[in-house]
């Protein structure tokens, strides 16, 4: 069925995002750790698992959603870098610009893929293209100097401190002033949209493909997007439950060892 068809192409997309953004992140880990950082070793940031970042669901459930959902690739995910180890500012400044430099690498492998037209349907290969769109947006997003983004963190330890001390307090909403800026200043979404397509376009992306990826992606997400956040839902009960019995269990613990533990001698 065209309608099971749009969900598989959907998920692909999806997918594909999503290891987009931990090959993002794994290029922070990896600067990080090459510039003297060898806690996010430890912390397992160098890999491609996503439920080790800060918090799985703003990190990585959150991006996706509002993919699924029509919206701007959103930068996700967090690895948590001490800047106190790295060797200089420098290698600061290279923490920052190595995500969207393995966000370069993998969109330009993903569109190396495309143009060498592999033998797979032509619906999946519409749904790679308009992937390689949305990572053009999210890399175009990610370069703004815009505290909060990576862009910001490639030039801000070369900044005066007293900017640095002025711009902490935005970072937390950087991002979040973009995206109202998209949302209510159609002029602003519309140039981001129409420059990451003639990227796309300018590197040998078919019009035609990217636009039967768009229309396909936008008919199979709604019921993805369902799905996907009837599952947080399921798995936030679940674990809510967890915890809670894990903790009224710990409160039980000291009188079933009172109880069972043996008497005192007497006197």
């Amino acid at each position: 069925m065209q309608f099971e068809q749009n969900t598989l192409v959907a998920a692909i997309v999806v997918f594909g995002w999503i290891l987009s953004l931990c090959f993002h992140e794994y290029g922070h880990g990896l600067a990080a750790y090459i510039g003297g950082d060898s806690s996010v070793k430890e912390k397992g940031y160098l890999s491609f698992n996503p439920f080790v970042y800060t918090n799985v669901g703003l990190s990585i459930v959150l991006p996706a959603v509002i993919v699924l959902l029509g919206g701007v690739g959103l930068p996700g995910a967090a690895v948590m870098v001490n800047n106190a180890n790295l060797r200089g500012r420098h290698w600061e400044s290279i923490v920052s610009f190595a995500g969207p430099l393995f966000s370069l690498i993998f969109t330009a492998a993903l569109i190396a893929f495309i143009r060498c037209n592999p033998p797979i349907p032509v619906d999946w290969l519409a749904g790679c293209s308009f992937l390689a769109v949305l990572e053009i947006v999210v890399i175009i997003f990610n370069f703004l100097p815009v505290p909060g983004l990576d862009g910001y963190g490639i030039w801000e330890p070369f900044l005066p401190l007293a900017v640095q001390e002025r711009c902490l307090n935005f970072q937390r909403y950087g991002i979040m002033v973009l995206l109202a800026i998209l949302w209510f200043v159609p002029f602003a979404n519309e140039l981001l949209w129409s420059t990451a397509y003639s990227v796309a376009f300018s590197l040998g992306l078919s019009p035609s493909s990217v636009m039967l990826g768009q229309s396909i992606f936008r008919s199979g997400a709604m019921p993805l997007s369902i799905a996907v956040l009837s599952l947080v839902v399921i798995v936030h009960l679940v674990r809510s439950r967890t915890k809670a019995e894990r903790e009224a269990a710990a409160r039980e613990a000291p009188q079933d060892q009172t109880s069972l533990g043996e008497k005192p001698p007497q006197n």
